[in-house]
């Protein structure tokens, strides 16, 4: 799995993801935000928080997303 290079977010709670490889991925979360895990991003402001480490994109402390987890999301 390629690590992640950096996480845009943009408009209507989309996150671009750039990978190591080249690749980038749209995960769009806006049907998630009713779901208690992504509820909290529903904050614009705390949705444009996110950072990534290379391994994962987070929120703080309170919420993680997996390299190998955003290409399961994004293909939903």
């Amino acid at each position: 799995m390629s690590a992640i290079t950096s996480v845009i977010p943009r408009e209507d709670y989309r996150l671009e993801v750039l990978m190591e490889n080249g690749s980038s991925v749209i995960l769009n979360l806006a049907d998630r935000l009713n779901t208690v895990r992504f509820g909290m991003l529903a904050d614009q402001e705390y949705f444009q928080r996110v950072i990534t480490d290379g391994t994962v994109v987070r929120w703080g402390n309170l919420l993680e997303i997996s390299a190998s987890e955003i290409f399961q999301l994004a293909q939903k």
